[in-house]
């Protein structure tokens, strides 16, 4: 903080001023020493002179001692001026005589000597001065004169001096600040109007300001720098706003440029959101028909291979469902993460899932495939079941990918770190992993190198997702690997607390187990099954099977290692079971006794632990059936259900499945009629479409959530039946007013959750009778056939219900067409979008493969390349339609429908 102070002019007084009187001081110190020692110098010559002559004068009485003679001497100091006092003394220092004032001289005088000169300071400090003379007679010294003389008047005579120096000083100094202050006056006026420059320029910052000076000294060179000095200020902020300008300019352009590339980004974004949106309904649309056939077939009673076939169908559909989920949820993929629920998971049933999905394309490569789990019985891992078979899956896909011979053991066992985590391991005889590429092969889009990319194929991106996955669900996936040594990928999650754990029945007596098993997975498989049962283990080549079976209780051996005929000898109360591969094993073999059990690789430890659980507590090792608890369906056959969807076909699947479930629906074409439909009568729940033409599913519910306002009626339940995943249209029902969401494609389970869930005021649910048993027939894996054939089992066998779908689909696959062929005439490219969605949409549930991929080319051009398609993308419909009825016609007739693959 700067503090107040006076002018510079005032100073510069005060500084000339000060300097006159120290000059005075000077001159008045120097006088009064200098006027002080010639005083004192006169003074003592004075008397000096005067005391001789009375000396002198004095001699004769001296040497006589005389004194009479004496006193006249000595009255001669009346007439010497400032003598007060004078003593004869003879030379013993006797007085002879005295006169004067001799009060004066008691500790006052100063004695002096001739030539020797007096103390300034003691002569101000005394009033007499005493100087001595010898007295001389006839060259002999007869005594002394002591004449002391008054110096009192010294003071006063310098007081008068100084008095008068004061006010000369006092003169000089008034006339050295008038003189000081007319010449400051022009010299310091410069000086006072450059501060009030600085001044106006540092409150107003006004730089334009200017001074001019023509002096040559140092405050011209001042005057002259501030003002080049402001000049570069003045040219400075000149360049400054002539910069700002050009900066609000680019400013001005790039913001612009960023808005064009915000709203380009924004409308990529939106395309993104829109395409994400519409693969998810035309992926689920499709897939609904699949998933509900597939798990009414596996629900069905079926022989043992074609419930397996099915049930890998339906854990295969379900798998790709979650993963679709997944890609499509663009929040999820945005934010880099997917949720995660924490459940308790059987690490044996998740294995054996996973094996099932992969046996085939073991087998296809002669790759031996098995788990080994190593637990007690009851242990449970908390996890993500979904996201835990995703893992696996991904790590036994890969190990059979990277392996050509030996085999993939998927090892479940208790952490040898960690007693509290049960520890995964997949374990192949690949071509390994270098050391040096260990680190990175858990980055996306990364593989070993480039030549494993050619080789095997993939992304790289299944072990990063993979690694987020085990991440996210508490674990750390992790890799031991070396060139030509196979890899081991492994991981750990915790057991579930307070999981309920059984022991394993053992064998009350030693009994002998034979394994004749190739593959060292499936073997130590069957061994760790044995032994933990109690059983003495031994393996066996072919040759040597026969006769070793004899004395054993249970044998495991591969089918080709059996007999051609004829049962083996084993032990009393022993069993046999033939170990195939997927569909090899003869039935048979089953039903001449040849064996008491086929299993099939991969081995499941679920089976092999039932088989020897059997053998040991004596029961009977047959497979069991499962049939009918599969189809254990709850029931609902009070509940009134209305069915909305524009689809034809889609109507048919969803009114077959509510069959299934005890309901007899009521459909309704569009959300007009079943606006209609609830005013007239009373629903307990509605199915409603979303994208429906005239009146789509929403504004429907909107109208009646609006008649329900207004007429006090009780709260329908409205549930939407959409394949809209993600995107805007995805939350469309909860804005509606709906109450809940089944997405496409839905499963039986599915369908039923959701009944139970919204039929809860009066609809009774009792379980479904199991279906009657069908003929072991095999099953047709080719696919426009299979769609029939599920259409057929999802009406338990009725014909009559298949045939209705395929009439519809014969009826309202030619209006699609002529309505396809109208809106491409015009240009509609709206309307020819909506057209090919609907004929795409039923072909899909009818198998028609052909179709479905003509209309969904003229839906993608439409919907998302936003353009008119080829004519011959249209032109070729009919013919393609025309196929496609006749076939599905001849499909729903034949009673063995055969494949026939669709040219497309």
């Amino acid at each position: 903080m700067l503090r107040k102070s006076v002018s510079i002019r005032v100073k510069f007084i005060l500084a000339v001023s000060l300097a006159i009187l120290v000059a005075q001081a000077v001159v008045a110190g120097v006088f009064v020493w200098r006027d002080t020692g010639l005083y004192a110098r006169t003074k003592q010559e004075t008397l000096q002179a005067a005391a001789q002559s009375i000396a002198a004068a004095a001699a004769q009485p001296a040497r006589a001692r005389d004194v009479e003679g004496a006193y006249r001497a000595l009255r001669a100091i009346s007439a010497i001026p400032g003598a007060s006092y004078v003593r004869l003394e003879d030379p013993s220092g006797a007085s002879i005589a005295e006169t004067g004032r001799t009060e004066q001289l008691v500790g006052d005088a100063i004695q002096t000597e001739p030539g020797r000169e007096i103390d300034r300071f003691k002569l101000l400090g005394s009033r007499t001065l005493e100087v001595v003379a010898p007295v001389v007679e006839s060259g002999s010294v007869v005594g002394r004169i002591f004449l002391v003389g008054d110096v009192s008047d010294l003071p006063k005579r310098l007081a008068d001096a100084l008095t008068l120096m004061a006010w000369g000083a006092l003169g000089a100094l008034v006339v050295a600040v008038v003189l000081a202050g007319r010449m400051l006056g022009r010299m310091t006026q410069p000086l006072t109007d450059l501060a009030g420059a600085m001044t106006r320029v540092g409150a107003d910052h006004d730089y334009n300001v200017t001074m001019q000076s023509t002096r040559g000294d140092e405050i011209g060179v001042l005057v002259r720098g501030f003002d080049k000095m402001l000049g570069e200020i003045r040219q400075r902020n000149a360049e400054l706003a002539a910069h700002r300008d050009r900066l609000e300019i680019e400013v001005a352009d790039r913001t612009a440029d960023y808005r064009r590339a915000m709203e380009l980004a924004e409308d990529a974004n939106r395309s993104k959101s829109d395409f994400l949106a519409t693969m998810s309904h035309e992926i689920r649309t499709p897939m609904n028909g699949v998933l509900v056939m597939a798990e009414m077939l596996a629900a069905s009673e079926l022989p043992p291979r074609a419930r397996k076939n099915a049930d890998v169908i339906v854990r295969s559909g379900q798998t790709l469902l979650a993963i679709i989920n997944d890609i499509l949820d663009f929040s999820k993929i945005e934010a880099g993460k997917l949720d995660v629920e924490t459940l308790p998971v059987d690490p044996a049933e998740a294995a054996e899932d996973v094996l099932r999905l992969f046996g085939d394309r073991a087998q296809s490569k002669g790759l031996d495939l098995a788990d080994r789990v190593q637990l007690p019985r009851g242990a449970t891992v908390d996890a993500d079941p979904v996201r835990l078979s995703q893992v696996l899956s991904n790590l036994v896909n890969n190990a059979l990918k990277f392996t050509e011979s030996g085999g993939v053991t998927l090892e479940i066992e208790s952490d040898p770190a960690d007693a509290a985590r049960v520890r995964f391991s997949v374990v192949d005889t690949g071509i390994g992993i270098a050391e040096d590429k260990l680190d990175g092969i858990f980055g996306a889009f990364t593989q070993a190198d480039q030549s494993t990319t050619r080789k095997f194929g993939g992304t790289g991106l299944g072990l990063a997702i993979a690694r987020k996955l085990v991440a996210a669900m508490g674990g750390d996936l992790r890799v031991s690997s070396a060139t030509g040594q196979g890899a081991r990928f492994y991981f750990s999650l915790p057991v579930t607390r307070g999981c309920s754990l059984t022991d394993a029945p053992r064998l009350a007596a030693p009994a002998r187990a034979l394994l004749c098993v190739a593959g060292v997975g499936s073997s130590a498989h069957l061994r760790l099954a044995l032994a933990s049962a109690g059983f003495e283990i031994e393996s066996c080549e072919q040759e040597a099977l026969a006769a070793r079976a004899r004395e054993a209780r249970l044998v495991f051996a591969d089918l080709e290692c059996l007999p051609e005929s004829g049962r083996l000898d084993v032990a009393t109360g022993g069993a046999i079971v033939a170990v195939s591969g997927l569909g090899e094993a003869p039935d048979s073999l089953l039903a001449d006794g040849r064996v008491d059990r086929i299993v099939q690789r991969p081995l499941a430890s679920s089976e092999t632990r039932s088989i020897v659980d059997a053998v040991v507590e004596g029961r009977s090792i047959t497979a069991p059936q499962k049939a009918a608890a599969r189809s254990q369906l709850p029931r609902f056959p009070n509940a009134r259900v209305l069915v909305v969807d524009d689809g034809a076909v889609n109507r048919e699947v969803a009114s077959e499945a509510l069959k299934r479930l005890g309901i007899t629906a009521d459909l309704a074409n569009d959300g007009a009629e079943a606006v209609a439909a609830v005013e007239a009568k009373t629903y307990d729940l509605v199915l409603m479409d979303g994208s429906m033409p005239e009146m789509d599913g929403y504004e429907a519910t909107r109208a009646i959530r609006a008649r329900e306002a207004e007429t006090g009626a009780t709260r329908l339940k409205i549930v939407a039946l959409t394949a809209h995943v993600v995107g805007a249209a995805a939350n469309a029902w909860r804005e509606a007013g709906m109450d809940g969401v089944l997405h496409k494609p839905f499963t039986l389970s599915a369908m039923a959750h959701c009944l139970a869930e919204h039929l809860s005021n009066g609809a009774a649910v009792e379980a479904a009778p199991a279906p009657e048993a069908a003929e072991d027939e095999p099953v047709v894996l080719d696919v426009n056939p299979k769609v029939i054939e599920g259409l057929r089992e999802m009406s338990g066998g009725d014909n009559v219900a298949v045939m209705r779908i395929v009439g519809l689909y014969c009826a309202h696959a030619p209006q699609s067409l002529e309505a396809i062929r109208t809106a491409f005439e015009r240009g509609d490219r709206t309307a020819l979008g909506a057209a090919a969605h609907a004929l795409k949409s039923m072909s899909a549930n009818i198998g028609a493969v052909a179709v479905y991929a003509a209309a969904q080319a003229i839906e993608r051009a439409c919907r998302l390349d936003m353009r008119l398609p080829e004519g011959n993308d249209v032109t070729r419909l009919p013919a393609l339609v025309e196929i496609a009825v006749a076939e599905v016609r001849r499909l729903a007739e034949a009673g063995a429908p055969q494949a026939r693959r669709a040219n497309v």
